[in-house]
């Protein structure tokens, strides 16, 4: 198996929708991008809804970046949240939630904020839940599995009989096992 083959392999076991290196590379260009353009940055900030993000050019920007992303509600949402990230983190997202906070032995984002997010009924809820938690972590965010999780979410709200014969593959487990990985480190 080439390196090639290899790489793309373990990109589609960490990211569920955006496993492939162009589409990575494309949301990390156009996030870099915004942190320069302030102004696109504060205009898609001030949008409250993932609809609101629809009528923004910015926004047109990223779609244009990956045509295959078909859900524009969705997409529209992922560019509101990334408005709202500073710094890139390392650690997936929902792990970074389950990071403890100042030594307290308690999770940077509550179990009960947590629980509410992997509930969100419907795309605002889930964006509201999401921003929400972006600024709990002080704006640091993994901004590929931010984008990756909702793109999932979003995915699976679309076609529910998909993901019911395998749960484990599903946006809930993969977040949940990341976040209590990380809270049993030090709640032990």
């Amino acid at each position: 198996m080439s390196d090639e083959n290899k790489q793309e392999k373990t990109e589609k076991a960490r990211y569920k929708v955006l496993w492939r290196e162009q589409e990575q590379q494309a949301i990390r260009e156009w996030w870099d991008k915004l942190n320069v353009n302030l102004g696109e940055r504060a205009k898609l900030r001030r949008c409250e809804k993932p609809e609101d993000i629809l009528m923004q050019p910015y926004f047109y920007e990223l779609q244009q970046k990956l045509p295959n992303i078909t859900d524009a509600l969705a997409l529209a949402s992922v560019a509101g949240l990334l408005a709202h990230v500073k710094t890139d983190s390392d650690y997936s997202f929902p792990k970074q939630l389950g990071q403890q906070k100042d030594h307290s032995g308690k999770a940077v984002f509550s179990e009960l904020r947590f629980q509410q997010l992997l509930a969100s009924h419907d795309l605002d809820e889930l964006h509201e839940n999401l921003r929400r938690a972006v600024m709990q972590l002080n704006r640091t965010a993994n901004i590929l599995s931010l984008a990756d999780g909702v793109l999932q979410w979003s995915q699976e709200q679309r076609d529910k009989n998909q993901f019911d014969e395998r749960p484990e593959q599903r946006f809930k487990f993969a977040w949940a096992k990341a976040y209590f990985s990380e809270v049993l480190t030090y709640s032990k």
